[in-house]
């Protein structure tokens, strides 16, 4: 594979890589380690390809959320038949049009199932149907037929789904903002058009912040989902000495965050010992980059020497308004401030 690879390289014109993105197969570690000998050959392999080999991010989070889901809920089993049962024949779907109209319902989408292999088709089921409670609870009144299918039926597990209950619908909202933050995410980090390196950790933080939470929270369905997507965020996301270090360094660069969001966010996921040191090291890989580039770039004598100093901290939180870790980021900033400590 990494000759192929190797040959497009060259029939493009390009034989400078930094990064090469893969999933998580094993013969990819093969394939990169191949590769960054062949780039080595051609004396273009930066700090002798370190930092070449980067995992999938929205294959991960397919895999994590996935492995997430296998913890359904019953209320997500009882919507699930519930759409089956109206979807299985014309006039099914012509009374659940007639009960959207009668429940002042004007929305256009229309009811669709999941597809167990695809964890964001459970979100976009679950998303469309909140909108159509209203329209659902009508239905059970008209078609009584809707209710012996959810108590006798038996689901994919053996067990029946059981009747709609309102605290179904408070289950499917809790999940449907739960599955949102991994399928914005997903689109996020898939883009094509715009830089996607520099939130790379910045997501990964702030997600581990909010499963730490879910696993805390007293919402025994989302707790149970979350323990089980946690254990596999840990696994590819919990030992930060095998992670590729130029997502932290991306992220330093970006100058919304600088050195002083990544340390806090470190130490929030790994601890203050332990985030701490892996700190440093983001700091001197940072260093041993800049010097590679020096010597591979004619000027480099005129290239500005590398500073500690990330300039002042109220630039920095007077944007952080997004996300439970960045809160958390702000607040320390002003205290800090306020006390006349600068950790930027």
């Amino acid at each position: 594979m990494a000759i192929v690879i190797s040959k497009c390289l060259l029939d493009w014109g390009f034989d400078k890589v930094f990064t090469g993105t893969v999933d998580n197969a094993s013969s990819n570690d093969v394939t990169v380690k191949e590769l960054s000998k062949r780039l080595s050959n051609w004396g273009t392999n930066m700090m002798d390809g370190n930092h070449l080999h980067v995992r999938c991010m929205a294959h991960i989070i397919n895999l994590i959320v996935q492995d997430g889901l296998k913890e359904i809920g019953n209320s997500i089993k009882r919507v699930r038949q519930a759409m089956k049962y109206i979807r299985q024949s014309p006039a099914g779907i012509k009374k659940f049009k007639d009960c959207c109209e009668m429940s002042n319902i004007t929305c256009k989408k229309t009811l669709c199932l999941d597809v167990s292999t695809r964890w964001n088709s459970t979100y976009l089921m679950l998303y469309t149907t909140q909108i159509f409670q209203h329209a659902f609870e009508r239905y059970k009144l008209v078609d009584h037929g809707l209710v012996n299918y959810l108590v006798t039926h038996v689901c994919e597990d053996g067990n029946c789904a059981g009747s709609l209950v309102s605290d179904d619908w408070n289950n499917v909202r809790n999940l449907v903002k739960f599955l949102e933050t991994f399928y914005e995410l997903t689109l996020k980090v898939s883009g094509s058009l715009y830089v996607t390196s520099n939130v790379h950790f910045s997501e990964i933080s702030e997600h581990s912040c909010m499963l730490k939470g879910l696993v805390a929270s007293e919402d025994l369905e989302l707790q149970s989902m979350a323990v089980r997507i946690k254990e596999k965020f840990d696994k590819y996301w919990g030992e930060p000495e095998k992670m590729n270090k130029i997502i932290f360094i991306a992220c330093v660069l970006d100058p919304r965050n600088k050195t002083g969001f990544v340390e806090f966010a470190l130490e929030e996921m790994f601890g203050k010992e332990k985030g701490g040191e892996i700190g440093k090291d983001v700091i001197k890989n940072m260093n041993t980059l800049y010097k590679e580039y020096i010597k591979k770039n004619a000027n480099g004598s005129q290239l500005p020497s590398p500073s500690s100093d990330s300039s002042n901290t109220s630039s920095v939180s007077s944007i952080l308004t997004k996300g439970v870790l960045r809160l958390q980021y702000k607040k320390r900033l002003e205290e800090n401030e306020s006390s006349g400590v600068n950790l930027s």
